[in-house]
C-alpha cells in the first residue's frame, strides 16, 4: 500500500468532486496550483526531507520512490504536476518540516 498514491487518487476524486457541484472552476484550481509552485531552495530541503523520512522508516521506500517521481530533477517537475499531486505533497513536505 502506497500511501502517497492512494492519497493523490483522494484528492483527485475530491477535486473533480468539487468542479462537477460548481463549488470550484477549473480557473481557481490553476490558480491554486500556480500559488503551489516550489522554489528551488523549497525543493531541495523538500528531497533531503524525504530521503530522511525514507531512512527513518516514517516513509517506505516505495512511498519515496513516489514523491522523487514526483518531484523530479528539478523543480519545475514539480511545478508541472496536477494539482492533487502538488496538494498532497506540499502536505507532506510540511509534516516533514516538523520532524
Amino acid at each position: 500500500m502506497n500511501r502517497i498514491i492512494n492519497q493523490i487518487e483522494t484528492a483527485t476524486l475530491r477535486m473533480n468532486a468539487k468542479i462537477e457541484s460548481g463549488e470550484f472552476t477549473t480557473e481557481q484550481i490553476a490558480e491554486l496550483s500556480k500559488k503551489s509552485d516550489m522554489s528551488v531552495e523549497e525543493y531541495v530541503i523538500f528531497q533531503e526531507k524525504k530521503s530522511l523520512a525514507v531512512a527513518m522508516g516514517k516513509l517506505t521506500s516505495d512511498e519515496g520512490m513516489t514523491v522523487y517521481g514526483y518531484l523530479g530533477n528539478t523543480p519545475d517537475t514539480f511545478n508541472s504536476q496536477p494539482f492533487p499531486v502538488k496538494a498532497v505533497l506540499t502536505r507532506l513536505f510540511a509534516e516533514l518540516l516538523t520532524v
